[in-house]
């Protein structure tokens, strides 16, 4: 199966090759010797990639002119941090430019910066050179995912919420992540299908964007239950039951290789599959559904082109 990662690293590769030409870097800094390590966790996930948390591990720093503060990307699901500058608007995730590092080095908050899309055990720096409060966000993950850096002329003490925003921040990280228990525990439909979730987040599709979704197809209360068995000439309907994350139902032909699909890509193959063609939903939003008829008998997986085999976002159809 084609992996997200694939596309998202051909996307990280063409940006950076754009950027190239436009002035774009992601060098690192150099290190502050003299400073504090100022480290920020950009999302988190647990249970094989089955959880994933939304929201960055302390969300507020305060650090000083010339300090550099170092991101951490610990999980499958990619991650941007970016910073308006003199911009009024964040690109949506679906502009290619948001996969692109902008900016350099340092931030003053005079240029638009962005990491561009970064995945597992990726790390991205930033030095800060002008005092002032600078919120920064999660092009992918938007609104729900953003921080806030606060800069202090050069020597001033740094205040005790530092320590405390650190130190609990491991804690606010887990926390959220066994929010997914929560949510799988809340499978809405009668287990053993038709109806299947494709991405569940606690809350179901109700109220703000949630700080942790669960990347799975299930059948039941249970991250084990991800295949349905059903009988030939049956419906099967998957609904994104995620308010944060969006998801595909895509299915190859039998015996033939995923393709390599933008995520974003359009519907394809319509609603009927009988082994022979690709099927592609499009992109599921929050609360959206898909429907597909089985016509032969056999065993059938199908993935998420977002979450696939770097989040294991795969399921079974089984048809009898």
């Amino acid at each position: 199966m084609i992996s997200a990662r694939v596309f998202y690293a051909s996307a990280i590769v063409a940006a950076l090759a754009l950027g190239g030409c436009q002035g774009g870097s992601v060098s690192p800094p150099p290190f502050n010797t003299g400073s504090p390590v100022f480290t920020i966790t950009a999302g988190g996930s647990s249970n094989m990639e089955a959880m994933q948390s939304f929201r960055f591990y302390p969300s507020s720093l305060t650090v000083n002119v010339g300090d550099t503060v170092h991101w951490a990307f610990p999980s499958g699901e990619p991650h941007t941090v970016t910073l308006l500058g003199p911009r009024t608007a964040y690109p949506p995730p679906t502009d290619p430019t948001s996969a692109q590092p902008f900016g350099g080095p340092t931030y003053d908050a005079t240029t638009y910066t962005s990491s561009g899309f970064l995945l597992l055990g990726k790390s991205y720096s930033l030095t800060f050179t002008n005092p002032g409060t600078y919120t920064y966000t999660c092009l992918l993950h938007g609104p729900a995912m953003r921080g806030t850096i606060v800069v202090q002329p050069s020597g001033t003490p740094y205040p005790p919420s530092n320590t405390v925003a650190e130190l609990g921040a491991s804690a606010a990280q887990a926390a959220d992540l066994a929010l997914g228990t929560t949510a799988v525990s809340q499978f809405p439909y009668a287990p053993g299908g038709p109806h299947l979730v494709a991405g569940l987040t606690p809350g179901l599709t109700v109220g703000p964007p949630s700080p942790v979704a669960v990347q799975r197809f299930l059948d039941g209360p249970s991250l084990a239950v991800t295949s349905v068995t059903v009988h030939v000439g049956d419906i099967v309907t998957w609904t994104n039951q995620s308010n944060n994350a969006p998801h595909t139902v895509t299915i190859a032909p039998v015996g033939a290789p995923f393709p390599i699909l933008n995520p974003f890509a359009p519907p394809t193959g319509g609603n009927v599959y009988d082994g022979t063609m690709l099927v592609n939903s499009g992109v599921l939003f929050s609360g959206a559904s898909f429907s597909l008829k089985f016509t032969t008998v056999g065993t059938f997986t199908y993935q998420c082109l977002f979450h696939d085999d770097t989040e294991h976002m795969i399921g079974t159809v089984i048809v009898q």
